[in-house]
């Protein structure tokens, strides 16, 4: 009773598809140029990276026409994006029974043909790992069955029936069993069932009914949150796409926009959403490649809840490069938030590295950000990190105020045991009892999804309603979250303070894996220094001279880039390497740097002579 009904294959649903030859990755205008062939659910696509285009045609019934909610669900058990006729992206895809709807837009209710595509990547959210263990190779002859093309009408109560025995069911369960708050729980899902009847929609609408004992009336709507009563958990949309990890970089930028195509689609439809994103590199891809999507997301930041953080190039690893590469992931990064959307980013956003340089707080300081957001050290396999609020100071004094989200997670599902673990395991409660609640589908990106919202609208409801679940509020930023605990600092809040490294006890070897990798970033970091310091000196020495500003930002970009948390320090897969490797080539651009160069090369001489002769600097 999910559904009204269901309508697949020919008339109302018709299949065909462009089969994408050596792996390539085209773009909408080029793929949809070639010939389609009749296809149909059932069939199965491959191999593993390989990429297919489907043109759907959708002819809606005459019987659906008037149908509350209409959708088109598409399985193929793999990542994939709905596009527009026209070439606008629509909807990101993630397969495996999880976001797999598409909401069919009204304008195609007028019973004729209306045409979608549809580009299917033959890869998982993870990647292509036999088997799901991602610490083997991938698997390059895997193959996708498309399972499900399908228009349906939801029964929309039905659905949210669903959602309100899920949490009260989580109630049930998790709540102490002598309280009275899990007595009420099982009282109130054992009237629902008991009031249910297979066939009756009266019976489904009696029980939402019902769950109003212990949800309270306001759960279809953001309504929920404006109670009035203070919360402790504080909801914040993310989704954490690794830049490479399990896939190469060009998978990445198709992640990149099937996830916040999705998330921009949530943000129209729930108002109390905000999303909050890192990584200056994916929203340059963004621009470059979907410029349709880029503009969608700057929109919503200027509406304030697409919210951009961070303020790095991207979540980079923090131990082994250099203090200048450090700095120079803060300045390109900063950079590129401010000239694209205004403003700097005023927190530091960094979940998933390996560890965290003691000089950290000084470059964040330096960067124009006093807040640090991080949750990897809650996985430590041998000391658990000791706070959750605290000061963070690196050696030369700099201080930041950081948080790690007792949830001990930045991928959370928004669960009713999340908000609870958001108290339990809180160790700063004597200090500071709030926290955030980060939640989303990450690492392999896609974001937080409508169920997400749903589930925390009714966590937020039984909050008010029963009591005893920490309450959570949506509609606020990150921003938000460390206003208030600046705040209260300012009011003589006096948090414990952390000297020094936040070490990381469980990832190892990332020192030493990938070799040539890490021998590939020294080598870029060299070169760099000495190509600015002379081409300073050209510039200085020569009018004619033209300072190679774009070249050189290429070259740190790149370099930056191959700095990532899962790149340089060796936990990627192979494709990963072989990408930066090709970017670790010398970089086309250093050729026509340094043929300029040399031709300036006795006049340099004599300048650099007298540089070294004055100059303090250990370097030759």
């Amino acid at each position: 009773m999910l559904n009204e009904a269901v309508v697949s294959g020919e008339p109302h649903v018709k299949l065909s598809v462009y089969n994408v030859p050596d792996l390539a990755r085209p773009t909408f205008k080029d793929a949809t140029s070639h010939d389609f062939k009749p296809t149909k659910v059932g069939e199965s696509f491959g191999p593993s990276w390989s990429t297919h285009w489907f043109k759907v045609a959708l002819t809606i019934p005459k019987e659906l026409l008037k149908k509350e909610l209409l959708e088109l669900h598409w399985d193929g058990n793999n990542e994939a994006l709905v596009w527009s006729e026209d070439g606008n992206p629509l909807q990101g895809l993630t397969g495996g029974g999880e976001r797999v709807e598409w909401i069919i837009p009204d304008s195609f209710r007028d019973g004729k043909e209306h045409i979608v595509y549809v580009e299917m990547a033959c890869n998982g959210m993870f990647g292509n790992a036999p088997g799901g263990d991602s610490i083997q190779p991938p698997d390059p002859n895997r193959y996708f069955r498309l399972g499900k093309a399908d228009i349906v009408a939801v029964n929309v109560q039905a659905r949210a029936l669903r959602l309100d025995i899920w949490v009260i069911g989580d109630a049930a369960k998790e709540f102490p069993e002598d309280s009275w708050e899990q007595h009420k729980a099982l009282q109130v899902a054992t009237s629902i069932i008991d009031a249910f009847e297979a066939g009756s929609q009266d019976s489904i609408v009696k029980g939402r009914k019902i769950a109003q004992e212990y949800l309270g009336e306001n759960v279809d709507s953001a309504k929920v949150y404006e109670t009035g009563t203070e919360p402790l958990v504080y909801g914040i949309g993310n989704c954490h796409i690794d830049t490479c990890w399990l896939w190469p970089w060009a998978e990445t930028k198709r992640k990149v926009a099937r996830s916040w195509t999705s998330q921009c689609n949530l943000l129209d439809a729930y108002p109390e959403h905000r999303f909050t994103c890192s990584q200056a590199q994916q929203f340059k891809w963004l621009k470059e490649f979907y410029p349709y999507v880029f503009d969608r997301v700057k929109e919503h930041i200027k509406k304030g809840n697409f919210q951009t953080v961070g303020g790095s190039w991207v979540e980079h690893d923090t131990n082994m490069p250099s203090g200048e590469s450090l700095a120079r992931q803060f300045l390109y990064g900063q950079r590129f938030f401010e000239s694209n959307f205004g403003e700097r980013c005023k927190t530091f956003w960094l979940p998933d590295t390996f560890g965290y340089s003691a000089q950290l707080p000084q470059l964040c300081r330096q960067s124009g950000m006093k807040r640090f957001f991080t949750q990897k050290l809650s996985w430590n396999n041998i000391n658990k990190f000791p706070h959750t609020t605290f000061n963070w100071v690196s050696l030369d004094g700099s201080q930041v105020i950081c948080h790690m989200c007792p949830s001990e997670t930045y991928t959370a599902e928004a669960n009713f045991g999340d908000l609870r673990k958001s108290v339990t395991q809180h160790k700063s409660m004597d200090q500071d009892a709030t926290s955030l609640l980060v939640f989303g589908k990450g690492d392999g990106g896609g974001g937080p999804t409508w169920e997400h919202l749903e589930k925390l609208r009714r966590c937020r409801g039984l909050s008010d309603k029963v009591g005893a679940l920490p309450r959570v509020h949506m509609g606020q930023s990150v921003e938000d979250f460390y206003d208030r605990l600046e705040d209260r600092i300012g009011k003589g809040l006096d948090l414990v303070t952390w000297y020094g490294e936040l070490y990381f006890e469980l990832h190892r070897g990332t020192y030493t894996t990938q070799a040539n990798n890490k021998r590939n970033n020294r080598r870029a970091e060299f070169l760099l220094r000495d190509i600015e310091l002379l081409a300073t000196a050209a510039t200085l020495k020569n009018s004619k001279y033209k300072y190679p500003k774009e070249d050189i930002d290429d070259m740190w970009e790149a370099t930056l880039l191959c700095q990532f948390h899962d790149c340089l320090p060796g936990s990627s897969i192979e494709m990963c390497y072989d990408d930066s490797d090709e970017v670790s080539l010398i970089y086309p651009p250093t050729c026509n740097i340094l043929t300029k160069l040399v031709a300036l090369r006795q006049g340099l001489q004599d300048w650099l002579q007298t540089v070294k002769r004055s100059s303090q600097s250990p370097w030759p």
